[in-house]
């Protein structure tokens, strides 16, 4: 008998629930400026960027100030086509992998 999704299967006598794979819906909560003009794959170095929060999160931002980092996690919005494969940076000397491999 084939198994849902949503049942629970026990691994090591610890419950682990298999989610059903569905659309998760994202809201923009602002956006990511820079002086990039045009689509271009790799050659950031030296270019600064603007966050720019919607008014709504700027109690989220309490604190931040006390680290080093932040992980940015951002939608490629103007991307218009879909590349499986690249060269990291476009560099002709480093080889060819998926989108995926190349961060």
């Amino acid at each position: 008998m084939e198994k849902k999704y949503s049942e629970i299967q026990r691994t090591n006598s610890c419950p682990v629930k298999k989610m059903k794979l569905d659309l998760i819906p994202i809201q923009p909560i602002g956006l990511i400026m820079s002086q990039v003009a045009e689509q271009q794959t790799g050659g950031f170095i030296g270019t600064d960027s603007l966050i720019e929060l919607r008014d709504e999160f700027a109690e989220y931002l309490i604190g931040l100030q006390d680290f080093s980092h932040i992980h940015v996690i951002y939608w490629l919005s103007e991307m218009t086509d879909s590349i499986p494969t690249t060269r990291p940076q476009s560099n002709p000397e480093v080889p060819v992998v998926g989108m995926f491999a190349c961060r």
